[in-house]
């Protein structure tokens, strides 16, 4: 075989095992192509009605059938996984869980431990007491006579007690027919000109100049004193919220507080230093309060609603405050490559009017 047969065979060889190589790695790169996605990981808890586990182990519920949708439009694969709210929140900030998707709700210490996708919804903490607490007589006569309305009450009668003894000081020379039968007498109808001219009676006559002087300031004072109790009642028994003392938030410092623990509600009752009770759900925490065990919820408004309406109808109430706004999202791990895609398509389902009827059918009317 002369030289050149030679190089040609040489040349075919290597050609040929270039070929194999190609097509032994285009083989390997379709086989991974091929192989089956890891479906992804979704945390969720039983907090309806955003999250709603069924009797057959199902998920159902605002947050849950939002979820399916999006993953519907953009082909993905999941599977729930049931964790209480620390689970979830630990498994997302580490990674071990691709979605929470439940009645999370986005605060600046969650947010820059994890990825949220945009708001769907919308709410604040709210106040759910029982009917029968906010009917009852007790709850009227306790009401009107609040603490500070008894120690207003009490410091009237100090003040009235000391015009009386001004009345006597001033009078007792200059007007003995009505004073000049002794301290005790004396001081006695004091306080009784001190009562006549707090109710608003003009016809008390003092004789001295100073006595003339207190009786006027009396009278001028006594119509803010008989202005502010008439408000103090009215108010009392006219406005619906305050049948158990509570018209803000501020007065649930007086009343048996219950919450659901590891919750917004409970951090921010925390932050305010109003003493409450931590139940695991707020069901239990509802039904502590229908049980005469406490006497308010603060939870999430929505779901007092909807628990108020499904399981404790006619026996719980909630007021007609709201406050801590605060918005629920889908929380992603931090980094997720799903932050994008679901949030366009997020956007897109909202605008819709499948958005409104999947509200309407678990809260009803929303306003």
């Amino acid at each position: 075989m002369n030289h050149f047969g030679r190089i040609c065979i040489v040349q075919l060889l290597v050609l040929g095992t270039l070929c194999c190589v190609s097509d032994l790695a285009s083989g390997q790169q379709a086989s991974e192509q091929q192989a089956p996605e890891q479906p992804i990981i979704v945390g969720t808890k039983h907090s309806p009605p955003f999250a709603i586990k069924n009797d057959d182990g199902t998920w159902s519920g605002i947050s849950i059938e939002l979820w399916k949708n999006l993953c519907g439009e953009l082909d993905l694969e999941y599977e729930f996984r049931e964790l209480t709210l620390e689970q979830m929140l630990r498994g997302l900030e580490r990674g071990e869980i691709d979605a929470g998707v439940a009645a999370i709700s986005v605060t600046a210490d969650r947010h820059h431990r994890m990825e949220f996708c945009h708001p769907h919804y919308s709410t604040g903490l709210g106040i759910a007491v029982s009917r029968q607490h906010r009917a009852s007589l007790w709850a009227s006569i306790r009401q009107v006579f609040s603490f500070r309305l008894v120690l207003f009450v009490l410091s009237m009668t100090c003040i009235v007690a000391m015009c009386g003894w001004l009345f006597w000081l001033f009078e007792r020379k200059r007007n003995e027919t009505v004073f000049g039968s002794g301290r005790r007498q004396g001081v006695s109808m004091g306080i009784w000109w001190s009562i006549v001219v707090l109710l608003g009676h003009k016809g008390i006559s003092p004789v001295s100049i100073w006595g003339r002087v207190l009786a006027t300031i009396s009278m001028l004072a006594s119509i803010a004193v008989i202005s502010l109790i008439t408000g103090v009642v009215a108010s009392a028994l006219t406005v619906r919220e305050l049948d158990i003392g509570i018209g803000h938030p501020s007065d649930l410092r007086d009343v048996r507080v219950a919450t659901v623990s590891s919750s917004t509600s409970a951090e921010y009752l925390r932050n305010r230093r109003i003493a409450f009770r931590t139940y695991p759900t707020p069901e239990e925490a509802i039904q502590a309060v229908d049980e005469g065990k406490a006497d308010a919820v603060v939870y999430d408004r929505a779901i007092l609603r909807y628990l108020a309406m499904l399981k404790f109808n006619d026996r719980i109430d909630v007021l007609p405050v709201s406050f801590n706004l605060q918005e629920y999202a889908i929380a992603l791990k931090p980094g997720s490559d799903l932050r994008r895609p679901l949030n366009e398509e997020l956007l897109r389902y909202r605008a819709t009017d499948a958005w409104s009827d999947l509200l309407y059918r678990y809260l009803g009317d929303t306003q």
